[in-house]
Parts: structure tokens; sequence; C-alpha cells
């Protein structure tokens, strides 16, 4: 009877045993798997909430306080953020220099969004560096050629004859290059280029005497006017200031960006007009093309 016992009570043992290794294999495995599953949430949340960059060049407008550029800009991106589904972070990027501007956005790791004025900088990212156009200014861009109200010049022609002095912005910004492209299919290269930072600073020099011809944007232009001042001519109407998006951006993502900047015509245009836009309309790879094929670039 105690061998039987004895017995017995080995095999409840062992089969309590049993019992208590399963549980802890089960309870192992529980707490893997759990672990397992707050990783793949805290990757794919880190993945999500990754904060997208929006790099900005407002070129030779005359604003280089990075606060007030950061400023600017924030509600354009709050709304981005507001209508995408993954509703990405975006931070703001404001570079006043163009030059660095293009070497930002060269970069091994480029911005997922880009937003330039000097639109001839921003069609050599779209031809040579694969960036894809999401949006442009509806209005297309036109560089002036400013005079005095007494000036003898009356065209382009004019203007070489005399080998004038004639003052452009910035020697990269698309205002200066598109002045070239038109000067130089007038025939009329044969002038004196200087160049100076600001589009304001043109419409000095020409007030003062400095030069004799000058070369602004559409805005300048038409205060120039208004203060008594010609225009003596103007360039070829070129793609305007553009968003692009970068080469790694999927194409899901683009699509979304493009239908958001586009609906913002009629959802947000108080949002545009602070930004000086009046309306967005879809850009194409062609525009950029056409015009490094003006500016020769």
């Amino acid at each position: 009877m105690d061998t039987v016992r004895e017995t017995a009570d080995d095999g409840v043992r062992c089969a309590r045993a049993a019992r208590r290794s399963f549980l802890g294999l089960c309870g192992a495995g529980g707490i893997v798997a759990a672990l397992g599953a707050q990783a793949a949430t805290v990757t794919r949340k880190t993945v999500n909430d990754a904060p997208w960059r929006l790099l900005v060049n407002e070129a030779v407008t005359g604003e280089s306080n990075l606060f007030i550029l950061t400023s600017r800009y924030q509600p354009f991106t709050e709304h981005i953020t507001g209508q995408l589904r993954a509703h990405p972070a975006i931070g703001i990027e404001p570079v006043v220099n163009i030059s660095r501007f293009m070497t930002i956005a060269q970069d091994a790791v480029k911005p997922q969004l880009v937003f330039g004025k000097s639109v001839n900088q921003l069609a050599k990212l779209v031809r040579d560096h694969g960036y894809q156009p999401l949006v442009r200014r509806a209005d297309p861009y036109k560089a002036a050629f400013i005079v005095a109200k007494d000036s003898p010049f009356r065209t382009l022609a004019d203007v070489a004859r005399a080998k004038a002095r004639v003052i452009m912005p910035d020697e990269f910004a698309a205002t200066s290059a598109v002045a070239r492209a038109e000067l130089r299919r007038q025939n009329a290269s044969a002038v004196q280029v200087v160049h100076t930072r600001y589009q304001e600073a043109v419409a000095q020099q020409v007030a003062n005497g400095f030069a004799q011809v000058g070369v602004v944007n559409p805005t300048t232009a038409k205060k120039w006017v208004e203060d008594g001042g010609r225009v003596l001519a103007e360039t070829l109407p070129v793609v305007n200031w553009s968003v692009l998006a970068s080469p790694a951006l999927p194409n899901d993502d683009v699509q979304q960006v493009r239908a958001v900047l586009l609906a913002m015509n009629a959802q947000a245009p108080q949002l545009l007009a602070a930004l000086g836009i009046k309306q967005w309309a879809a850009a194409e790879r062609q525009d950029y093309l056409a015009l490094l094929d003006y500016t020769k670039e």
C-alpha cells in the first residue's frame, strides 16, 4: 500500500511540475509576443511620426530674418499636416542664400518638400536631381527691364547699342537668369551687367543714376511705374514659384500633397494670399525643362 501511495504521489507531483512548466513556457511566450507587438507598434509609430522637412527659399525679396520666415510658413505647413492622412509634422527650414539652398536640396538626405521662388534653380532640381513637381503659381513669371521716365531708350536694341549699364539682382536668381536669356534672344547681350543682392536695391540704383537699366520682378516693376518710371521690356513668361517633392517621397504621398495644395485654392485662399500666391496650378516637368531651354542653363 505504501509503495502504491508513493507511486501515486510521485505521479501527482510530476503532473503538477509538467503543468507549471507548460504554464511557464506559455507565460514566457506571451511576454515575448507582447514585447514583439510593442516593438512593432513603436517601430510603426516612429516611422509614421518621423517629421517631414520643408526647405524654403524666397530668393532676393529682402527678408533675411529666419524667425520671420519660419513664422510666415507655419500656417501653411499646419494646414498640409492637418489634411494629410498620416498627419506628419513638418519642420520649416528657411534658407536665405540661394547657393546654400541648392546645396541642402542636393544633400544625400533630401527634404520631403521644397518651396522656392528662384524657379531656374528649382528647374535644375527637377531635371538633374529627380525632384517631383507638385504645384506652381498659376500666373506665369516675367521679369521687367525698367528705365527712368526720361530715358532715351525705347528698346533693348537701344540698350545694346549704347552698351548701357544694366543692374540685376543676385546672379543665381530667376529674375537675372531670364533677363540674360531675353537679352540673348534679342541679340542685345552687349551690355554691362552688374549685380546687387536684392530686388529693391535694383530700383534704387536706377533711380539714383547708378545704372541706366534695371531688371526686377513684376511686383517691383508695378511700383516703379506707379512712381513715374517706365517698363522698357519684359522677358518671355516662364513657370512661377513652385513646390517640389523629394525624389524619395512615395507616389501616394506625392498625389496626396498635390491634391491638398490644389484644394487650398478654394479651402484656404487666405493662407495662399499671406504668401503672395493667388492660386496654385498643377506643375509639369516640361514647364521646368522649357525654362532651362530659354535660359540655356
